[in-house]
This record gives C-alpha cells, structure tokens and sequence, in this order.
C-alpha cells in the first residue's frame, strides 16, 4: 500500500494529520515487519512507549493507546513509516506473537453441540430474544403514539419552531426500542420540516398521517399487511437469506435510478422492469463511512434471477445469476397520466408507505412551468433538474414519452424515448 492509500484508512482527517506527523524516525523504536504483521513502540505521554502492531494480511491493528478510534493515529503512522520503507524486516517480538495468536483462537470456530439438549436451548433462547425485540417495539409504538396524539394537539405548524435536539430524542427512543424503521421514517418527516417552502404543512401532515397509520396497524396487523408493517418497523432479513429462496427469472430493463445520503449511509436505489411478469421491482445497495455504493446494474436489460424480499412493492430484490446485459428495446407504457395513476392504487393496497413509484406516459411535451402535459391535456408537475434539461436538448418541444419517478407532489424524469421507441436513460 503506498501512503495515500494508508492514509485513507483513517477513520476521520484528524487521525489521517495526527498520523502523518507522527510518521517520523525519531518517534519510533523497535520497527519491523515480517510477512504477517508490523509492529512498533511509539512515543506517548507516559513513561511506556505504546506497543502498536498490525496484521499485514487483513490490516487489522492494535495499539496499547486508550484513544476509542480505530484505527488510533499510532496504528495509521506505523503503516506510513512501512509504506516509505522505514520499517526493516525482523523477527517479531513476543506481544505481537500472542496478539496474532489471540485473533487465530478467535477466528477457530468452536465445535458445536448438536445434542437434542443443546438444540433445544438454542432454539429456546432465540425465541426468547424474537419475544424480547417484539415486546420492545411494541412499547416503541405505544410512544410514537403519544408523540404523535402531542403533535397533533399543538398542530403542524408548531413543529417549524423545533430544534434538532427535540427530533433526536424521539428518534433515538425509536433506535432504543429496536424499531429503525420507525426512526428513519421519522426522519424523514424533520427533513421535511427543516427543508421548509410553499407546501411544507401539507407535506409533514402527509408523513404524519402514514406514521399514524402504522402505528394503529402494528398492535394488530392484518393478515395481508403483516410483512411489510414488520418491514416498516424494522425487521430486517439478510441477502444471503434472500438469495437461498427461488428467484423470478425474466428479461429485466433498468431503467430508473435515485442517490441519497443521510449523512451516514449513502444508497443506491434502481427500479427495473420485468416484461413477462409487467412489473416494477427495486434493487438497492448501501454504503457507509463515505464511500459510495455505485449501482448493482448496469443501464439496459438482461435476462436473469432477481430474488424477492418478504415484502414491499415495488418489491426489492437481490441479484442473482445473469447473463450480459443489452441496449435497453421499447417497454409498455401508459396512455395518459390518469390511467398511470390509476395503475398506482394496487400497489398502495399493498404498501400504502411508499412514497416513490415508476411512472411512464406516453407522448407528453413540457410545456411552460416546466409540467408534462399528455394527450389528454392533463398536466404533472415535473422536478426541475438536469434529467428535464436533458429531456428538453433531446426533443426540444416536439411529444416524447416518459419514464420517471413519481412522489406523490411531482415527477422526476429518469428515461425518455421518442414515441414507441428505445428509452434513452437521463439520470
């Protein structure tokens, strides 16, 4: 690794400049490497130099420091100083022999006790801990419903005059409670508020009333709203446990894309249409610590497995097996904006919190106040951004049809396609 690249493991630009001081001769005793590990004695504040080592193999460090970063500015320059070939090769001590082979013993998985005993205990404790998270987001609910009857009593308007302090602490009683979901939708509406303008009220009581909704419904979830309440509270299943149950195979277009950032999580999400089965699903990707996702497909379409999660709709998927993608060929649009809308109401009978769906149209034109106008005249408000920048240079005003993302308030352009032609992507 050279230095920029050790540099970028640090965990804040603070530790990055501590470390590039410290990466100095006259700091160090006792450098060496082998080809398992680095390891130094760096100066500190007390009598005893810190003992600081690295496993070369996975860059896992440990230092004797008491600093709660990781890795701690001491672990960084010792990687400098290796990366400028001040380290010699040498035979490691013995504290970097017994912290290697601490990680080994930990890494050793422990033989495990398949007795109808044992398997019963597990079994048992797992319901115990399943009996545990319900009892604690149940009582989450509860007090999103207090908050929510308080809010309604002082009313909308009262929340613009909130500071950030009053919004965390009911979104850390959501995270406390074991309910994320209920934290991120909660969000969600502070974002609204804070971010103001002409219709912000009407938009914060429209967040309010999903909420309400969800929490009247999660005491006693109907039947055919079980999983995606579970979904929106929280509950979480793992890919992997995704990708082991049987994938839909279809041709699949990729057509749309939306990039956010909540300051901790940046997400890819991408909307994909199937031909055979007619319907939208999501693929979604994470990232944290700064870097960025990237989208999981590649604009166009493909033939291949996508595998559903318990519930949404659209609903999510995980990629499977497939083959190579292709130029993205003509998909099935609606007439006009009415029929489009009216295409939403099955979707909102299965997931009335979703927010964002496709929306496609057939030979609209913007027309002045930057709105899609159809066929029949009717008119959508679209988002003034650069995909409807793009739209305009490529049709100018001649009728064009659209693809685009649809939030209740206004459509976001993401493909356009001269009329029954090949969608061009624009976002």
């Amino acid at each position: 690794m050279d230095v920029d690249a050790v540099l970028a493991m640090a965990p804040d630009k603070q530790v990055a400049s501590s470390a590039a001081r410290l990466a100095a001769p006259g700091n160090w005793s006792e450098l060496g490497y082998d080809e398992h590990a680095l390891w130094g004695l760096c100066k500190g504040s007390g009598k005893k130099p810190y003992q600081v080592c690295v496993d070369l193999t996975d860059r896992a460090t440990k230092c004797s420091c008491p600093s709660r970063k990781f890795p701690c500015k001491h672990a960084v320059a010792v990687q400098v100083m290796h990366a400028r070939g001040g380290a010699p090769a040498a035979t490691a001590p013995e504290w970097v022999g017994e912290w290697q082979h601490r990680r080994e013993v930990r890494k050793t998985p422990k033989p495990v006790d398949d007795s109808p005993e044992a398997v019963e205990r597990r079994a048992a404790q797992r319901a115990k801990t399943v009996e545990a998270r319900d009892l604690a987001v149940q009582g989450g609910v509860a007090g999103l419903r207090e908050w929510l009857a308080d809010v309604a009593r002082r009313g909308v308007a009262e929340l613009a005059g909130r500071d950030r302090a009053w919004w965390e602490a009911i979104m850390r009683r959501m995270v406390d409670a074991q309910a994320p979901g209920l934290a991120g939708a909660l969000e969600d509406l502070a974002a609204v508020v804070f971010s103001g303008g002409a219709n912000w009220t009407e938009r914060a009581a429209d967040r309010l009333g999903g909420l309400h909704l969800l929490a009247t419904l999660a005491a006693n979830p109907p039947p055919e709203l079980n999983d995606v309440i579970r979904m929106r509270l929280g509950y979480t299943v793992t890919e992997q446990e995704v990708r082991d149950a049987p994938g839909w195979r279809d041709t699949w277009v990729v057509l749309l894309r939306k990039d956010e950032d909540d300051g901790r999580v940046r997400t890819t999400r991408q909307w994909v249409w199937g031909r055979e089965r007619r319907e939208w699903v999501t693929v979604v990707r994470h990232a944290a610590g700064g870097a960025i996702p990237g989208p999981a497909l590649p604009n166009g379409e493909f033939v291949g497995d996508l595998h559903p999660y318990p519930a949404g709709a659209p609903r999510r998927m995980a990629v499977g097996d497939r083959d190579p993608s292709t130029a993205a060929r003509p998909i099935d649009l609606s007439e006009t904006w009415t029929g489009a809308l009216a295409g939403l109401e099955p979707l909102l009978r299965r997931d009335p919190w979703q927010r964002l769906h496709p929306l496609t149209c057939k030979q609209i034109r913007l027309a002045e106040g930057l709105v899609a106008v159809d066929a029949d005249g009717r008119a959508l408000p679209v988002v003034d951004d650069v995909a409807a920048d793009r739209a305009l240079a490529i049709h100018g005003g001649l009728p064009f049809d659209a693809i685009g993302l649809w939030d209740g308030w206004s459509v976001k352009l993401g493909a356009v396609a001269e009329p029954g032609g090949a969608p061009e992507v624009v976002s």
